[in-house]
């Protein structure tokens, strides 16, 4: 197991939290915890979120306030705050001023609870488990409860000797009753990025602050695994770091590949018909339909080549919405992007990509390579459109560990050297001499357009990032390197034939257009 950072950010990450520790928890009393769940059970979430709130947050401004314990609420009540930023009752069927103040408090509270408690002592790992209830004392009024969706609160049902309370959030709704798993939620809501924007702005914030948890699950457990070396010198077994979150929602997957296939086509979701079939809604029911159970209507926005892309109705009980257009079927195209549902939605897949490149690289024996992630990785990504393989693959962000080179031998010809018989080494570093010889003159394997692109795009990127280090310069051999494999790509795609299918030839003219922008750059 690799013992080494897994990038110049982790290394910023450990000289940083080695002097930016987390308070201390100390458990809230058993009558706060009381007055937590009466105004929870009473649905009255907005006191519940303001008395949560100030608990955390209490003392923050003291001097020594590193040095003093916050109270930590239980993982149930943090369960149900999160679960108030993405269910349909309290977000999109509500109305506009009610679900605006409920989710600005419940991602208050969550950030703050992240950022002073931290994931550890916060025990975010059960808050936001989405492993079945264990509970084994539950009444029959219990049970007519739940399923007419009220809840029961008092001790007829219980949840790990915690009292569930009344409320959609507390019962059917209750996240881990509805999604199969983590990768069920991801491959949902980039659904949703695709074709229901409106759906897409409530889970994209949830999105974004579960990635963060996940990040800093991981390094806090990292940091206290090597802490518990006591500055022995030796492999670390980041047995912390097994317990976490990321491995917790991976622990199904191990080896296998079906499992693992499954985990990174949830990052490729593109709303198609396949991918709605995999990754459903979450809030079965409610997610795509109004107040009344009715079907919302669908605007057809644009006929692309990639698929249908449609837009929502009006909110719930005619709530409008700064998205909607006066006649739905002249909404502005730019609303809805067919390209993995734009930037946002990329800079999402991208990080949740980086989670399970790191999971792969330390833990590899546990669940797969990281050669094998890439190319499962590759058959989602080779059937994406240029311009979102462009934004996927940019060299702005730290995809990878060995960045686009992995996706390079898969499309590179057999007689392209191995970077391996040039260094005489396993390492998969990029040197000067390895773009040279084993990346810049080729072309893709193929004569298709598509893959051309995609190999000019790859090879640019790997270049951009290498003179980043500072330790590329220029010579003959590399100019002459970078001249062959433009010649190359664009000689070998000129056999070509035309598609027949129009979709098919158009996708050909887009990619023999981006290729044309790298050749001229």
């Amino acid at each position: 197991m690799p013992d080494a950072p897994f990038n110049e950010e982790d290394e910023i990450f450990q000289e940083t939290v080695s002097r930016c520790q987390y308070r201390p928890g100390i458990p809230i009393t058993e009558d706060i915890q009381k007055h937590c769940h009466i105004f929870l059970d009473e649905q009255l979430y907005g006191s519940a979120l303001t008395l949560l709130g100030d608990l955390v947050t209490s003392g923050a401004s003291h001097p020594e306030a590193q040095d003093k314990p916050a109270f930590v609420p239980i993982p149930y009540h943090i369960e149900l705050v999160s679960a108030l930023l993405i269910h349909p009752l309290h977000t999109s069927q509500s109305p506009p001023d009610e679900r605006s103040e409920l989710a600005s408090k419940s991602i208050t509270f969550l950030r703050n609870t992240l950022l002073i408690l931290g994931p550890v002592n916060a025990n975010l790992v059960e808050a936001f488990s989405l492993s079945p209830l264990t509970s084994t004392r539950t009444t029959r009024r219990g049970r007519n409860a739940l399923e007419r969706d009220e809840g029961a609160s008092g001790s007829d049902t219980t949840d790990d000797k915690v009292e569930l309370v009344k409320g959609v959030i507390g019962n059917k709704g209750r996240i881990r009753n509805c999604a199969t798993d983590f990768w069920h939620i991801v491959g949902w809501a980039f659904n949703c990025s695709v074709k229901y924007p409106k759906r897409w702005q409530y889970w994209k914030v949830y999105l974004d602050y579960m990635l963060d948890v996940l990040d800093a699950d991981w390094k806090e457990r990292e940091r206290l695994d090597r802490e518990g070396m006591g500055g022995v010198e030796g492999v670390c077994d980041y047995t912390m770091v097994q317990k976490g979150l990321l491995m917790n929602y991976l622990s199904e997957v191990g080896q296998k590949s079906s499992a693992m296939r499954r985990v990174v086509r949830s990052v490729f979701a593109d709303a198609g018909p396949d991918s709605l079939k995999e990754f459903p809604e979450v809030f079965v029911g409610s997610e795509t339909k109004d107040k009344n159970g009715q079907k919302r209507k669908r605007a057809d926005i644009i006929d692309h080549k990639f698929g249908d892309y449609e837009e929502e109705a009006d909110y719930a009980d005619g709530y409008s919405s700064p998205m909607q257009a006066e006649d739905e079927d002249e909404m502005p195209i730019a609303l809805v992007d067919p390209y993995l549902g734009g930037t946002e939605s990329i800079a999402l897949r991208q990080r949740v990509l980086t989670l399970l490149s790191r999971a792969s690289f330390y833990f590899q024996d546990e669940l797969t390579s990281l050669t094998n992630l890439y190319e499962m990785v590759f058959s989602c990504l080779k059937q994406t459109p240029i311009p979102a393989f462009s934004l996927f693959m940019s060299p702005s962000t730290k995809l990878l560990p060995s960045p686009p080179t992995l996706l390079l031998k898969l499309l590179l010809p057999n007689n392209a050297p191995s970077p391996h018989s040039i260094t005489s080494s396993d390492a998969d570093d990029l040197t000067q001499e390895v773009l040279e010889k084993c990346f810049l003159p080729f072309p893709a394997s193929t004569s298709s357009t598509d893959e051309n692109s995609k190999v000019s795009i790859l090879v640019e990127n790997s270049l951009r990032l290498f003179l980043r280090s500072c330790e590329c310069w220029y010579t003959p051999g590399l100019d002459e390197a970078i001249e062959r494999g433009i010649k190359a790509r664009d000689d070998k795609c000129k056999g070509e034939k035309k598609p027949k299918d129009a979709g098919a030839r158009k996708r050909q003219e887009t990619a023999r257009e981006w290729l044309g922008l790298v050749l001229d750059d």
